[in-house]
């Protein structure tokens, strides 16, 4: 079946114009500008009346956990089938999620591992970050690496915490990843928080607080801009570039974009919940479900992180989905040791940023294409197969109705979980179509085909260059 979509408001690289677009075999053929006349003798091809809608590039997500796999056999509620059900419902066409190795385990085979889960129950197209729990315990990691990068994996996520899980990298485990990423021109994602810090205030008032004030006193803001600045510094002596995951503190956007000046391989990305709520949600009798890592901040911290998508600091809109049940949350949330730390979000990503975001006029329809397809698509080695209408791209659209407004409530999203963070707010902004590929995979919020997933795994390049506003640096070759 090719596809035909007519009339709507496409959301274009750098403007918006009323075009129709031609998706022949799963790619765009061409676009046809100002009342254009489409001159095609095409079989099997569907018309699809986007009069009045906005036509935006489908939605990429770099960050999810889908059947995350936790202590003693137990998982996230939002397994492969569910969260990327969520996702495309709400206009998400492509996720990356993660490996799961073990320390010292061969990287190829956490990847692997991940594809044979993935397999088969996929609604969107789909790609992996490779985690790298212990740098010191790989055996030739720059070898592995280089591997990786083969298998199509080229990003590396690194935890400057944890180390009690044997997550943690030290300083001279952070240098030695950089300085192998900048050979192999991989990219090192960051959980930028200091563990040690951490670590001694957990120590401080894990007896003298309840679970849930201790959770947000061991961890101020503090914590994450400290370790930004340290993670900064290395990936400089290295000369590598450093993506930083899930920002939640306003200082650490104001770090990265004073460093960007001089360093343009920085990047950073934030997440919904940190634009959209506040720490007051700790103060309810059901502060339990909040609970993240980092934790939610405050109305300053939002106000500049919004600030910093639109100049540019922060380049990236990722939801960090990781959901478990109100069972799963209740049962861990007088153990500070043992929360379960995360929040579904994949249904919601594209209704709160266009809504909070455009609607709400911090940034414009443009910079939510860029933020949340264009710069994830280039900065992740998409790009340009996805991330961008134009042609020769996948057919990928989230196409939404900017008129109709819909009350969240957790029973009519995708996510097998039981609650909803954002519940009851009334969002503008969720698709009316999603298309993966030329072919129209959900409506109205509800599958075409739910039990026949049609995502592909993608296998990434290296990164691409970025445009003017995050300048990626792409070494030259030789």
């Amino acid at each position: 079946m090719n596809l035909l979509i007519k009339g709507g408001k496409v959301v274009l690289e750098n403007s918006i114009q009323i075009a129709d677009i031609l998706i022949k075999n799963g790619r765009i053929a061409d676009i046809f500008k100002d009342k254009a006349k489409i001159k095609t003798n095409l079989k099997n091809l569907k018309t699809l009346d986007a009069k009045g809608l906005i036509v935006l590039p489908g939605i990429i997500d770099p960050h999810v956990h889908y059947n995350l796999h936790l202590e003693k056999g137990q998982k996230t509620s939002d397994d492969f089938l569910s969260g990327s059900a969520a996702a495309l419902t709400g206009g998400v066409t492509t996720v990356i999620d993660y490996t799961g190795q073990k320390p010292g385990q061969k990287l190829k085979t956490g990847l692997a591992d991940r594809l044979k889960e993935a397999k088969n129950k996929m609604h969107t197209d789909y790609s992996f970050h490779c985690i790298i729990p212990s740098w010191q315990k790989l055996k030739n990691p720059q070898a592995q690496m280089k591997e990786l990068i083969k298998m199509g994996a080229p990003s590396f996520k690194l935890f400057m915490a944890y180390e009690s899980r044997g997550l943690m990298s030290d300083d001279e485990a952070l240098l030695n990843a950089f300085i192998a990423a900048k050979k192999e021109n991989a990219l090192i994602c960051l959980h930028a928080e200091d563990g040690k810090k951490i670590d001694l205030l957990t120590a401080k008032y894990i007896n003298k607080y309840p679970a849930l004030k201790a959770h947000y006193l061991t961890r101020p803001a503090s914590t994450e801009w400290k370790a930004v600045q340290k993670a900064i510094f290395w990936a400089k002596k290295a000369k590598a570039p450093v993506y930083f995951v899930h920002l939640s503190s306003g200082r650490s956007a104001q770090i990265i974009k004073k460093e960007l000046k001089k360093f343009k391989t920085i990047f950073g990305e934030t997440c919904p919940q940190y634009l959209t709520l506040e720490a007051n949600k700790l103060k309810k009798k059901t502060a339990y479900l909040f609970t993240s890592c980092p934790p939610i901040r405050t109305k300053k911290d939002s106000k500049v992180l919004w600030k910093s998508l639109k100049d540019g600091s922060l380049q990236v809109l990722a939801t960090d989905n990781c959901a478990f049940t109100v069972e799963q949350k209740k049962t861990y949330s007088k153990d500070l040791l043992k929360m379960r730390m995360g929040l579904p979000g994949s249904a919601t990503l594209l209704p709160l940023i266009y809504t909070y975001g455009v609607k709400g006029k911090k940034i414009t329809l443009i910079q939510l294409s860029k933020l949340m397809a264009l710069n994830p698509a280039k900065i992740m080695g998409l790009y340009p197969q996805k991330g961008i209408i134009k042609k020769g791209s996948d057919g990928d659209f989230a196409i939404i109705d900017p008129k109709k407004i819909k009350k969240i409530d957790f029973r009519n999203l995708e996510h097998n979980c039981d609650w909803s963070p954002y519940q009851e707010m009334k969002l503008y902004g969720f698709p009316k179509y999603t298309i993966l590929r030329g072919e129209i995979k959900a409506k109205n919020g509800e599958l075409i085909n739910p039990l026949k997933p049609a995502g592909k795994f993608i296998k990434r390049k290296i990164s691409t260059q970025l445009d003017s506003e995050t300048a990626w640096q792409q070494p030259t070759k030789k």
